[in-house]
């Protein structure tokens, strides 16, 4: 038991992770990205615009099925990692993707099931969340799809009142640091919260009474969900806060003067700001608020159609650097347990009885590319002698 010990010991003490990711996270601002639907086939696109109102831009235009395929625009993300913004056509039932200026269009998925509604990201772990929504009770539902199309999976299905309460599932958001989805439901006039499995259903905020949730958005920092209410009542539409526990809920801003119906949000949480799709009649606009509330200051006015979903995604533009967090010993047997890891990195890991090694000389123990994100480990077979005065081992990734 003493020399087991001694070894764990020794084995902590050597450890020594070398990453090819330096720097931590870096952020690169991103304009506000915004898609516009309607039944003219010409008004569903693709947008951006600065955030001071300067540069609009039309990424993309649908032009249906015998030009580009694209028939709706009726959601988006975005991705600033890997550069792309994700849609979804409710008309075609599809899953498109693009590069950020536009460029590159492709198919993800075709025949999703139901009414796509809204779409949401993991980005780090590139996996796609998407909700449907349909009169029909079980068709409204939360799916999950890799970047690739692959893998579609059904994680949740509102019941409806007499089953677990949910009734549309109108718009949602994700934190997978959190493990957690929140959806906005039209139905139920309700946020609920949820595990990235679908399970733990719970009850977050309800909204106005005359009104119903139209959007979500997340702070994961603060840990705190933001949300619009939407009512042909001027003063019922506003934009409300809440806990990921469901604690103090606060009404943050109320439409009255030009501000006439609040649509879609979008937060900047670096800048402090919260974007706001206003779909008032004649008069579709894009508004700022304070992240704490107050007064709302125009962005764009005069949009050709309502913005039906506002996405402004602030970065990273480098992944975080995968790490070293722990270490154990079975025999001869030494297990690195690490963390930041992503799908599709591979990972070597080198060996050498003296730092002073070049590191050309460090002796190549495993090589390995991962199938999942996040935590991970590697077990490195017959690596540690107990007759090594010392050992380390060093972590490279690409």
């Amino acid at each position: 038991m003493a020399l087991k010990s001694r070894l764990l010991r020794r084995a902590w003490a050597l450890c020594l992770p070398v990453f090819l990711f330096v720097g931590g996270w870096t952020f690169a601002q991103q304009p506000i990205y915004y898609n516009c639907s309607s039944a003219g086939l010409a008004l569903n696109t693709l947008d951006s615009i600065a955030t001071n109102g300067a540069n609009q831009a039309i990424l993309l235009s649908a032009s249906g099925p015998i030009l580009n395929g694209v028939s709706r625009c009726t959601a988006m993300a975005v991705d600033g990692l890997n550069g792309k913004l994700f849609f979804v056509d409710d008309l075609a039932n599809t899953l498109w993707s693009v590069n950020l200026d536009g460029t590159g269009l492709a198919q993800v998925e075709a025949g999703l099931p139901g009414f796509p509604t809204d779409i949401a990201l993991d980005v780090l772990n590139r996996k796609i969340y998407y909700a449907t929504s349909s009169t029909i009770q079980n068709n409204n539902t939360v799916h999950c799809v890799n970047y690739a199309g692959t893998g579609d999976s059904t994680i949740f299905v509102a019941g409806g009142p007499s089953g677990n309460g949910a009734s549309r599932c109108t718009a949602i958001a994700v934190d997978p640091s959190a493990s957690r989805i929140f959806l906005a439901d039209a139905g139920a006039q309700t946020i609920w919260s949820m595990s990235l499995a679908g399970t733990g259903l719970t009850q977050l905020a309800v909204s106005t009474p005359s009104s119903f949730p139209s959007d979500v958005d997340v702070d994961p920092v603060q840990q705190r969900v933001y949300f619009s209410c939407t009512s042909t009542l001027q003063d019922e539409n506003c934009v409300k806060r809440v806990s990921y526990s469901g604690t103090n809920l606060v009404t943050l801003f109320t439409a009255s003067s030009n501000v006439q119906r609040c649509t879609a949000l979008a937060l900047d949480v670096p800048d402090a700001s919260i974007f706001l799709s206003d779909a008032g009649p004649g008069a579709p606009a894009i508004w700022r608020i304070p992240l704490d509330g107050g007064n709302a200051s125009l962005v764009s006015a005069g949009l050709p159609a309502t913005a039906k979903k506002v996405r402004w995604f602030p970065g990273p533009s480098t992944r975080p650097p995968p790490g070293l967090d722990g270490i154990q010993l079975s025999g001869s047997n030494v297990i690195l347990n690490g963390t930041n890891g992503f799908i599709g990195g591979t990972y070597f890991v080198l060996t050498s009885t003296n730092l002073s090694t070049p590191l050309s000389a460090w002796v190549p123990l495993f090589t390995n590319v991962l199938e999942a994100s996040g935590g991970f480990s590697l077990t490195l077979s017959n690596s540690f002698m107990a007759h090594d005065p010392s050992r380390f081992y060093l972590l490279k990734v690409q």
